[in-house]
């Protein structure tokens, strides 16, 4: 997994240096790459011995330990969501004559494939239960992957006490993560990168950047969930980045990353993922054809992360 994320980062650190006239804050990204490459020659293998409790320790730093424990192996979910950040500079890097080429071709097959754009053919089902109900599906995403790493963290062999587990562990195990853990970050991971590396070559927004498009639709309204990812979005959202959808392609990495393991928990954030998988289109952030296209991605991520987690190398 430290070498996934090390290889992503020399692709397209390379891929910013070639084209680094056209990208503003260039020089930050090569700084941040720089460090991270750094960070990961520093980092102490997975299982080293400080990750086993002591004899005698205290219960606050054994629950520190832990605590690093889990940074030192789920780190790179905040560096993917720092990765997607970045998109909104590099996104038209590669064709900055012609921004977002690619949005028409996404426009056209929706249209050939669904007879009408989703949005268009959606504005009819409008209304106020429905929008909070898909965007609390929209804000499960989070759910999704913060949810399913803890549960493949706390594995089922991890599932006992605190002070049980901790008498298990010493000088037998290291502490989590709990079977399974390895397939969930890989897949996630992997979906997330194979989808940004997309991005520079099929530039695209949502619908909901069309603004002759947005005029002629209801508009939404909510109470909670709506407005929640309003202000996500405003402070958050990236122009870009579109096709394959990395919503959808995380959460479909996560759910067959669980189950490997936790086949229980992979059924019902796969229930959970086919909601936010349509909430994507019903939201209007993303066209129809962007999720089938991310569903593959991450299917084909969580693939390569079980198997590679299931190696013994």
């Amino acid at each position: 997994l430290d070498w996934i994320i090390a290889v992503y980062t020399l692709l397209t650190g390379l891929l910013i240096l070639v084209t680094a006239r056209e990208i503003p804050n260039w020089s930050f990204l090569l700084f941040f790459r720089g460090t991270l490459l750094t960070a990961l020659l520093l980092l102490p293998p997975r299982r080293s011995p400080w990750e086993v409790p002591k004899i005698g320790e205290n219960r606050a730093v054994w629950m520190m330990r832990g605590f690093a424990c889990f940074l030192r192996y789920s780190y790179p979910l905040p560096i993917v969501l720092f990765f997607f950040q970045e998109v909104r500079l590099t996104v038209n890097a590669v064709s900055p004559e012609t921004p977002y080429w690619f949005e028409p071709y996404l426009y056209a097959w929706d249209q050939a494939i669904f007879g009408e754009l989703p949005a268009v053919a959606l504005a009819d089902w409008v209304t106020k239960p429905l929008t909070e109900l898909m965007h609390a599906f929209y804000f499960a995403y989070y759910l999704i992957l913060i949810g399913g790493l803890l549960v493949a963290w706390y594995g089922v062999e991890n599932s006992m006490p605190a002070e049980e587990a901790k008498k298990r562990h010493i000088g037998e195990t290291n502490l989590p993560p709990g079977p399974g853990f390895s397939s969930v970050i890989t897949g996630m991971t992997l979906a997330f990168v194979l989808s940004f590396l997309h991005y520079p070559f099929l530039p695209a927004r949502g619908p909901w950047e069309n603004s002759e498009l947005m005029s002629g639709l209801p508009q939404f309204h909510g109470v909670i969930f709506k407005p929640l990812i309003d202000l996500i979005i405003g402070h958050g959202a990236v122009s870009g980045g579109c096709f394959p959808s990395s919503h959808v392609a995380a959460s479909w990495g996560t759910v067959l990353g669980l189950g490997a393991v936790h086949r229980r928990a992979a059924l019902w954030f796969g229930i959970v993922a086919i909601g936010m998988s349509v909430a994507c289109v019903y939201t209007r952030y993303h066209h129809g054809v962007d999720v089938p296209a991310g569903l593959l991605v991450g299917l084909l991520g969580g693939w390569i992360g079980r198997k590679l987690a299931e190696s013994p190398h």
